[in-house]
Formats: structure tokens, C-alpha cells, sequence
């Protein structure tokens, strides 16, 4: 007694009237179908087409019994009393509870059915509730409640603004995500209410309605099981696609685009407190931007490796999982998407590796971290030696002024060409490199921003690298196959009075006793400046190719061994440049002997420094 008693109130509220008969012996149309007559008009042309024409007036209007009837406000009509499941769905949702608790609503049926005597079926092109229609419909509505601040987007705009929006404007009768097929019909609530269509929990359920292979790969994916176990912050559809801000994944807003999966994934996996729950590492998205793909990708590249493109979109599973595109088993035809001619060695290594901590104790890692830490060691005790030795033989000229070099032909045209050739091709390497490296650092961008200034610092880095290769080839030929060569050859070789001297002018410079020794052609710093570099080009050449020829290099050598050459390539360019900062440039610059600059390489000679012949026209003098 009591639900039909509230029926009835809601259909008072709800329903202003329905369509009488539209036949010309209807009684009824005399007074109201007559403009003008003093009774409410009703347009016989709308209710002939309304489909409620068959019905008599008082069907809807039952306190109508007769004629003349009281000229009295007319009552709601119960739309329910013939609608009993559309209203027992209506009772249930939000709108219809705020109706029952506030005696008024958001939404009646007239809000939607449109005009009482002119309510058509949803499948006549002429109803508000046609699919054609329907947006407009609910904007109207909810335009309003925009302007009065109770949403925080304009639903319509924003859909018009999606995939879905986009081809529903295209084509209004495509098979294409409207309102309802969202938000429901006479059951809408809102998110927060779990028997929602939108409710986070039922999302999948939601858009699986239209994408049913999608969602079938969902529902078997680790997202999709932790979602059915209830799990809050496991990601449904609209984690990751948005909700009014759907686009399709090709499109560069989209929030599944090349250039944007990794921010969308890491809006998740770099969090401590969601990782924590699921006891996964929070590193995955550090590890990626690190390693060659994340580098690419931090560079603009759209082409370059991203989760999705190993994880997979909606199928994603534990690496653990037989079926997971991660597992081991499954490496060589996850990479050989990209990579044709990878091997089953690509498997033989990890995929996420930090090289700032060996995580997992009996893999590989601990020769990565041994490895780096070790060349960390080497540049503190090599920078800092060069650093204590220059100091020193700064010191010592400071106070007496003296000339480690004879003034004599100290380099060839052939070898003055080679070192311009080597300076450039180290100076472009160097930069291009670190370039790479570091893609959205200051000095990168100034000459490589964006994706074509990316592509442009890889081209030139090849360049430069295949300029330094051809070098080192015409040098070993040259001191092999030249006499000139052959002579320099021998120069360079380290000896005895090579430690001698070492020690004599540290016994100089330090302790203020003897006299500096008279070095030959080459002296001890040079000789080590130079076997330095033939040991640095020598590793520099081999673990670049790795990566430069990594197609081979997937083939033929397990994945660890291309992780230690980029990280021996990474490590030794440091150590590289460092040491020509340090060594080189103080003893062709700053040295005050030589100070502004050694002109050797220019002029193949080696100047007397003022202070030197300053000494010796004294000398000369007395």
C-alpha cells in the first residue's frame, strides 16, 4: 500500500498530462483542441502522432469522468500505472530518490519524453529521447547545472570534444558511445552509488557493452582481477582513457598516445603507497627512463619502445603468467616486434634493471653495480691524481718558472691533421652523446629539441662516431706503414725514465730539491695522455657498436652484455672527458709555461714562454 502510495506521488510530479484520442469524435477536442476556447490546448496533429494516440484521455486523466468537469488544476498524471518496471527502476536510481526526498527533481519524465501530448517512441527520429537527440537532451539539463557549479566540466562540450563525441557529431546514427549507453537510462546514479554504470567498479562492465574483445582481455589481465577482487587502486578503462576526455590512442591528447603511455602508467607505478599494496617495485618507471628506450623516449621519440608496447595494452599480465608477454619464454617475440632478428638470448638478463642498486642477489646485477662502482672509484683516484700532480707542477712554475718542452718541431702537418680531426670528432661525440643522455638538458636543447632535433643528434653521433673509427684506423696504419709513424711509435712507448722522471719532478715540485728533469720528445704525461686514449677508443669503439649495430647485437649476445656496454660507454665518456678537462687542457693551456695556449697543434712548434727567455737573456747578460 505504502509503494503504491509513493508511485503515486512520484507520478503527480512526474507526468503533466498524457495525449487524449486524436480522432476527430473526440469529445474532449472541442474545448482543447480549439485555441482560444479557455481550456488548455492540446495540438490534435501532435497527439495523433504521439504514441499514445490509441489511448482515450481519461486513460491518464482518470479524475476527467466527465462532462462538464470542474475548471480545476489539473492533477500529475501517474505515469507508473502503466510504466510499473520503468518506474520501479526510476524509484531506485538517484534522480528518483531525490524526487521521493525533495518532492521535486532533476529529472521527471517530461524532462526527457518531452511535451505530455507529443511523447513519441525513442525510435522516431522526432523524440528528445531518439539516439540522434539524446545529448541535447540531457544538456539541457545539465548546461545549467554547470553554470551553477555543481560539475566541474560541461558534459556536453566535453564530450563533443572525444572520439565518441567526434563521430556522433560526424554521424548521428553511428554505433557510437552516447549518454545513456554510459549513464544508463531510468537507472542513472551517481559514481559514487555501486549500483552506477560509471561506478569504478562497474567501468569495465560499462564500455565492455560496445568493446567486448577488449574487455574479455581486461577481465583476464592483472588490472582486471584486481579490480574484481575489489581492489580501489587497481586502474579500470577510464584510469588510463579518461572519462569525458576519451581520445582516440593515435591522437597526441590522448592519454594512451606513444608520447604520453609512460606519464599515464606512471601515475600508478611510481607511486610507494599503491606499489606497497601490491608489493611490486616502485623503480620500474626510473629504470625505463634510464636505459636506452627511456632515453629515446625522453628525447620526443614517438616510434621508440613504451610499456604498452612490451606490457601490452589491455592483456597485461604477471611476467611470471605463461601467457605474459614479459615472460621469459615469450622475450624474443615481445622484442622481435621491434627488433626482427633478436635471439633467445635477449632473455638472459633483466628487463628493468636500476644500475644505481644490485636488487636481485645472484643475477648479473651485481657485475653492473661492481662494474660502475668501480669506474666511480677510477675517476675519483685518476681525476684526483691529475688534479694533486697539476697543482703541484702549477705551484712549482708559479714560484721558479721553468720549460718542460725544448723548443723544437714538436708535431707534423700529418699529425697536426689528425689531432684537428680528433678533437672535432671528440668534441661532436661528447656532445651528441651526453645529448642523448641527458635529452631535456639545457645544452641539448639548444641544438636538438624536440623529436627531428632527437633523430638529427643520433644521425651526427654516428657521424662523428664513424669519423673517430676511420681515424683510429688511418693512425694504426700510419704507425705501422710510415717511417714517421714508426719513429713516434717508439717515442710513445713508456720506459724506465719514464718512472724516473715521474719521480724526479715530484721531488722538484714538492720538496723544492734537484732539478726538473729534461724530458725527451715525448714526456711521461704525454705517453700516459696517449696509451689513455688508445685504451678509452679501443672501449669506447666496441661498446658503441653494440648499441649502434644493435640489431646484431640482439642476435648474437644475451641482453646483460649489451646492459655492461652501456654502461662501460656511459662510464668511460665520463671518465673521458673529465680527464681531457683535467690533463690535457691544463698542460696545452694552463700550464704557465705554455700559457695562453701551446700553438703546437697549429704551428707544430713549441714557443719559449716569457718568463723562460726572460731567464736566459739574464743569464746571457751576467
Amino acid at each position: 500500500m505504502k509503494k503504491n502510495i509513493l508511485y503515486l506521488s512520484i507520478a503527480f510530479l512526474l507526468c503533466g498530462g498524457a495525449a487524449a484520442r486524436a480522432a476527430e469524435d473526440n469529445p474532449c477536442l472541442m474545448c482543447h483542441g480549439e485555441k482560444g476556447s479557455g481550456a488548455p490546448f492540446v495540438d490534435p496533429a501532435n497527439m495523433a502522432a504521439s504514441t499514445h494516440h490509441d489511448l482515450a484521455c481519461n486513460s491518464c486523466h482518470m479524475d476527467k469522468d466527465g462532462y462538464p468537469h470542474p475548471e480545476k488544476k489539473t492533477p500529475p498524471v501517474f505515469c507508473g500505472g502503466c510504466h510499473t518496471d520503468v518506474a520501479d527502476r526510476l524509484m531506485g536510481s538517484d534522480h528518483g530518490k531525490a524526487i521521493a526526498k525533495t518532492r521535486s527533481g532533476p529529472a521527471i519524465c517530461l524532462s526527457c519524453h518531452g511535451s505530455p501530448h507529443n511523447v513519441r517512441r525513442p525510435t522516431d527520429p522526432a523524440s528528445p529521447l531518439h539516439r540522434s537527440n539524446i545529448p541535447n537532451t540531457c544538456d539541457t539539463c545539465h548546461k545549467d547545472l554547470f553554470a551553477a557549479g555543481k560539475f566541474l566540466f560541461e558534459p556536453k562540450n566535453t564530450y563533443d570534444k572525444t572520439v565518441h563525441g567526434r563521430a556522433f557529431m560526424k554521424d548521428k546514427n553511428a554505433k557510437v558511445a552516447i549518454c545513456i549507453d554510459c549513464h544508463g537510462d531510468h537507472d542513472i546514479n551517481f559514481p559514487a552509488n555501486s549500483a552506477s554504470r560509471i561506478n569504478r567498479a562497474r567501468v569495465p562492465q560499462t564500455c565492455g557493452r560496445c568493446h567486448t574483445k577488449q574487455f574479455a582481455l581486461y577481465s583476464s589481465s592483472v588490472h582486471g582481477k584486481q579490480v574484481a577482487r575489489g581492489h580501489k587502486e587497481a586502474p579500470v578503462c577510464t584510469s588510463c582513457h579518461g572519462e569525458h576526455t576519451i581520445q582516440a590512442h593515435g591522437e597526441s591528447g590522448s592519454s594512451v598516445f606513444s608520447g604520453s603511455v609512460v606519464k599515464t602508467c606512471s601515475s600508478c607505478h611510481s607511486s610507494e603507497k599503491i606499489m606497497a599494496q601490491f608489493g611490486l617495485p616502485i623503480n620500474p618507471v626510473k629504470s625505463y627512463m634510464d636505459s636506452y628506450h627511456g632515453v629515446a623516449f625522453r628525447a620526443g621519440s614517438l616510434t621508440v619502445a613504451n610499456c604498452a608496447s612490451c606490457h601490452k595494452y589491455h592483456d597485461v599480465l604477471a611476467p611470471s603468467d605463461p601467457n605474459s608477454s614479459v615472460n621469459p619464454a615469450n622475450l624474443q617475440k615481445t622484442c622481435g616486434s621491434c627488433h626482427k632478428k633478436a635471439g633467445e638470448l635477449v632473455s638472459k638478463g633483466k628487463i628493468h634493471s636500476d644500475l644505481t642498486v644490485a636488487q636481485t642477489a645472484g643475477s648479473y646485477e651485481w657485475l653492473l653495480d661492481m662494474v660502475k662502482h668501480t669506474y666511480v672509484l677510477l675517476i675519483v683516484l685518476t681525476l684526483g691524481g691529475m688534479m694533486l700532480h697539476n697543482l703541484a707542477d702549477l705551484y712549482r712554475k708559479a714560484v721558479s718558472g721553468w720549460h718542460s718542452h725544448p723548443p723544437e718541431e714538436r708535431m707534423s702537418v700529418n699529425e697536426r691533421v689528425q689531432h684537428i680531426l680528433l678533437a672535432l670528432s671528440f668534441i661532436g661525440l661528447a656532445y651528441t652523446g651526453f645529448g642523448h643522455r641527458y635529452p631535456d638538458s639545457l645544452f641539448n636543447t639548444v641544438f636538438f629539441a624536440g623529436t627531428s632535433g632527437g633523430a638529427l643528434r643520433t644521425i651526427l653521433h654516428r657521424v662523428f662516431g664513424g669519423m673517430f673509427i676511420l681515424l683510429a684506423v688511418y693512425h694504426a696504419l700510419w704507425l705501422a706503414a710510415f717511417r714517421e709513424g714508426r719513429k713516434c711509435f717508439m717515442e710513445l712507448l713508456p720506459g724506465l725514465n719514464d718512472v724516473r722522471d715521474f719521480f724526479q719532478l715530484q721531488k722538484f715540485n714538492i720538496f723544492h730539491k734537484g732539478q726538473p728533469p729534461k724530458f725527451r720528445h715525448f714526456s711521461y704525461m704525454e705517453k700516459v695522455e696517449y696509451w689513455a686514449l688508445i685504451w678509452g677508443s679501443f672501449v669506447m669503439v666496441v661498446t658503441g657498436c653494440v648499441v649502434w649495430f644493435r640489431d646484431w647485437s640482439l642476435q648474437v649476445l644475451p641482453k646483460w652484455v649489451i646492459d655492461l656496454a652501456l654502461l662501460i660507454h656511459f662510464m668511460e665518456a665520463i671518465l673521458a672527458c673529465l680527464a681531457i678537462l683535467v690533463w690535457h687542457s691544463y698542460w696545452t693551456v694552463f700550464d704557465p709555461a705554455v700559457y695562453p695556449m701551446n700553438w703546437a697543434w697549429l704551428t707544430g712548434k713549441v714557443a719559449l714562454p716569457r718568463v723562460a727567455e726572460a731567464k736566459e737573456e739574464a743569464e746571457e747578460k751576467e
